[in-house]
């Protein structure tokens, strides 16, 4: 199926993810802060990134900011075959300083392709990739 990166700060919320995302058949990397998934974002081919939006360091919305911008500089050559950036997914549960709603339409701005409010059922999540794989897969 999919090769899918869930980037969240919270290592029992990745592997519970991963471990949903497996039963569909897709193969799952985790990465448990935004620097270490922008790097795994930078070296290895994935269908789609599911990113959490309020993370210490480098937080959801600049990891979004910074993998567009990327993929936009990334042009196609004869010698390096175009990158094709992965889908995203931004997901956040928010703060009282900081909104759910805040980040997740920031996030939008910045280039992800849904958003999900944590906490989300797994019928959602599922939902949400599907949709996202098939739209790539056309």
């Amino acid at each position: 199926m999919a090769r899918i990166l869930v980037i969240d700060d919270v290592p029992a919320f990745t592997a519970l993810l991963r471990m949903t995302l497996e039963t569909q058949g897709h193969q799952v990397a985790e990465a448990n802060d935004g620097l270490s998934g922008l790097s795994m974002l930078e070296r290895e081919s994935f269908d789609l990134a599911i990113v959490d939006m309020m993370m210490p360091g480098l937080d959801g919305i600049e990891l979004i900011r910074r993998l567009r911008a990327r993929g936009a500089s990334h042009a196609p050559s004869v010698i390096a075959p175009a990158v094709i950036a992965p889908a995203v997914i931004a997901m956040s549960g928010g703060t009282d300083e900081f909104p759910a709603a805040f980040s997740l339409n920031l996030s939008a701005m910045h280039g992800a392709d849904r958003v999900l409010y944590k906490p989300f059922d797994n019928s959602e999540l599922i939902t949400a990739v599907d949709e996202l794989l098939a739209a790539r897969a056309v």
